[in-house]
């Protein structure tokens, strides 16, 4: 009486789980999130837990039914539990890689050492009804660990903590609003999976991961809003509250500058060599812009080949320390890694409060003015320097 109660108890529990997370992964498809690199990853995760969970409920259910069929199906469901139990933490991985760089070269680098991590869980688990070194299933179709029951543990735990680390080391670039939800998907998972390993018979990872993937989640929805999803900059809508914020609370001792920059010549980019080329070149202005900027700047991107930096100032003239330090960092990251294009771009710039500036708008078109105008300078002095070689 006391296992089918237990049974019943997990089954149930595994239900609850298994709706909070198709529920994440119905509104993610049905929303159309799933269009960028980060929020395919995510819903890779997302299925993986899905499965994951049904395979443990499965484990729960048979484990003590007694037949030769159900001995050899326990043998695979938890051999399967097993592999995608650890699955989750390795594409973490490639979320956070992907999250701090936006390049997917950093992604290829990780297949080689990641698929050897999956592949070693996989040997284990396929191996285990010969070996017994991950579990065995006795003749009563009772599940036992094996004397290596930790490996895949150890393999997930690693993972996540690899992500964690090139968080820390990278937390100088997210936003502080941003950077806690994402540590926070580390203590999660590994305080259950601690707990299960400490405590034969509890399952509390899946719990635990589910929790985890629910706080990002929530973050995720919260931070796509404001998100353009090719650079991962702000949008124009989040950048539009932002602007309407400095207009509305003027600080004449502290002014704010609003830089407009372009993208030249990305239409002769995408002419040449494709659109994929153009995104890599506005993806690059993004990089030299979140190099270039605190997180504490609002660097988001306009529209097309445009972006737009918002960001305080101790006094107007720091302006001019400003425009150089991104001219340094525009031209010292011009060629992206591969490309056959060398990236230039036009600056414009309005600071506020300054007269004639009253609204959003005004400050909008000040800046886009001045960034037209260095973009024909920029042109003249290109003409000249093809007519005097």
């Amino acid at each position: 009486m006391e296992v089918l109660t237990a049974k019943s108890t997990y089954v149930q529990v595994y239900a609850t789980l298994a709706c909070v997370v198709l529920i994440i992964l119905i509104r993610m498809l049905r929303d159309g999130e799933a269009t960028s690199v980060l929020h395919g990853i995510f819903v890779a995760m997302v299925s993986c837990v899905i499965v994951s969970i049904g395979m443990e409920a499965a484990t729960w259910l048979l484990n003590g039914v007694p037949g030769t069929g159900v001995h050899r199906l326990l043998f695979v469901v938890n051999a399967a539990y097993i592999i995608l139990e650890v699955v989750p933490s390795l594409l973490w991985l490639c979320y956070i890689v992907y999250y701090i760089t936006r390049d997917p070269r950093f992604l290829r680098r990780l297949t080689l050492p990641l698929g050897i991590a999956l592949g070693y869980v996989i040997i284990l688990a396929v191996s285990a009804p010969a070996n017994g070194l991950l579990f065995t299933v006795d003749t009563l179709n009772i599940y036992h660990r094996g004397p290596w029951f930790l490996h895949p543990m150890v393999v997930g735990f690693t993972a996540l903590a690899c992500a964690t680390a090139v968080l820390i080391f990278n937390a100088r670039r997210v936003p502080r609003r941003e950077l806690f939800p994402l540590l926070g998907f580390l203590v999660l998972p590994v305080a259950g999976a601690t707990l299960q390993a400490l405590v034969y018979g509890l399952s509390s990872m899946q719990e635990g991961t589910v929790l985890a993937l629910l706080l990002v989640y929530v973050y995720l929805q919260s931070w796509l809003r404001g998100t353009d999803y090719l650079t991962g900059l702000a949008n124009r809508s989040q950048l539009d509250v932002v602007v309407k914020h400095v207009v509305a609370n003027p600080q004449p001792r502290q002014p704010t500058a609003l830089l407009m920059i372009d993208v030249d010549h990305l239409k002769s980019i995408n002419d040449t060599w494709g659109h994929d080329m153009g995104d890599r070149a506005i993806q690059q202005c993004a990089a030299i812009l979140r190099k270039c900027f605190h997180y504490d700047d609002t660097v988001a991107r306009y529209g097309g080949d445009e972006f737009v930096v918002v960001l305080k100032l101790q006094r107007e003239d720091d302006i001019t320390a400003v425009m150089q330090r991104l001219a340094e960092t525009a031209k010292r990251m011009a060629t992206p890694e591969g490309a056959p294009f060398v990236l230039t771009l036009s600056v414009g710039y309005a600071l506020f409060p300054s007269a004639g500036i009253r609204s959003a708008s005004d400050l909008y078109k000040l800046a886009d003015r001045h960034m037209y105008e260095a973009k024909t300078s920029n042109r003249l002095a290109k003409d000249a320097m093809s007519l005097n070689p």
